[in-house]
Parts: structure tokens; C-alpha cells; sequence
């Protein structure tokens, strides 16, 4: 048996299914935010009364708009001054994919801790692998005695403080 040396180490590698659900978590959660940052705008837009024909508003209101779209009216808007609105469906929107977004969250974390887990089993596997290769190894060559055990060092005596000469 060839004694493995850490140039000669296998690569550790996480599970392809690991991998994707990372992935796919990340992509969602990136998701869920530009949707909670989106429609934030979007309600202070309304609120204030704001252009929706100003570029900026009409960007913001454009990609909130698919957010907005499973939670359409489901409560009215309130009247707020003479030219805002307080839409209570994108509060609400915002509520609930806040409350989506930290379960993802919790879902990246859990990924993390299966992807830790499933190095540290890789690494003790080798690990035992690589004593029980030296272990066999070292059982071989023993009989031979190549080398003896390193002598215990000892320290000096202490000696008497302040010196006498």
C-alpha cells in the first residue's frame, strides 16, 4: 500500500443535490428581496402621490407588478391626502413574502449545516483511512525496528535564584 501524502489527498465533494438546492435557495432568496425592496418602493410611491408616468416610478411599479399580482385587491387602497394612496394589498404582499423570505432563509441555513456535515463525514472517513494505511504500514516496518521511539527530554534543574558565581 502506498502511503497517502496530503498532495495525494482526495478531493472532498459535496453532493450534487446539495449543490442544486444551494443554489436554488440563493436564486429564490435573491428573488424574494428585489420583491420586499420593490414593493416597499412601490408603497411609498403610492403613498406620496408620485408620477406613475417618471421613469423611476414607472421602473418601480413595472417589477413590483408581478409581485403584486396574488394579493391584488384584496383590501382597498386607502385615500392619504389629496393625491396619495395607502395601498394596503402591497403592505400586506410585503408582509408575507418578508415571512417567505426568512423560511428560505432558514432553508440556506439547514443546506449549509447538511453541506458541513457531509464534509466532516469525508474528512473522518479519510482520516480513518489514512491511520489504518499508517497503522498497517507502520506494523510492517516495525518488525524491522527502523526507529526507536524519541528519548523523553527532560528539562533542566532549576537553578538558584540570583546566580552565585
Amino acid at each position: 500500500m502506498s502511503r497517502t501524502t496530503p498532495d495525494a489527498l482526495p478531493d472532498i465533494h459535496v453532493p450534487w443535490y446539495l449543490t442544486v438546492l444551494r443554489v436554488f435557495a440563493w436564486v429564490l432568496y435573491v428573488w424574494v428581496i428585489v420583491g420586499i425592496v420593490a414593493l416597499t418602493l412601490r408603497v411609498f410611491l403610492i403613498l406620496f402621490g408620485a408620477n406613475p408616468e417618471a421613469g423611476f416610478a414607472a421602473f418601480v411599479l413595472r417589477v413590483s407588478q408581478p409581485y403584486m399580482q396574488p394579493f391584488r385587491d384584496i383590501f382597498p387602497p386607502r385615500p392619504v391626502g389629496d393625491t396619495g394612496y395607502f395601498d394596503v394589498s402591497a403592505m400586506f404582499a410585503i408582509i408575507i413574502y418578508g415571512l417567505l423570505a426568512g423560511l428560505v432563509a432558514a432553508g440556506i441555513a439547514a443546506i449549509g449545516r447538511a453541506v458541513m456535515r457531509s464534509e466532516r463525514r469525508q474528512r473522518d472517513e479519510l482520516a480513518r483511512r489514512v491511520l489504518a494505511e499508517r497503522a498497517g504500514s507502520d506494523a510492517a516496518t516495525g518488525a524491522a525496528g527502523t526507529t526507536a521511539p524519541p528519548a523523553e527530554v527532560q528539562a533542566p534543574p532549576p537553578q538558584a535564584w540570583p546566580p552565585t558565581s
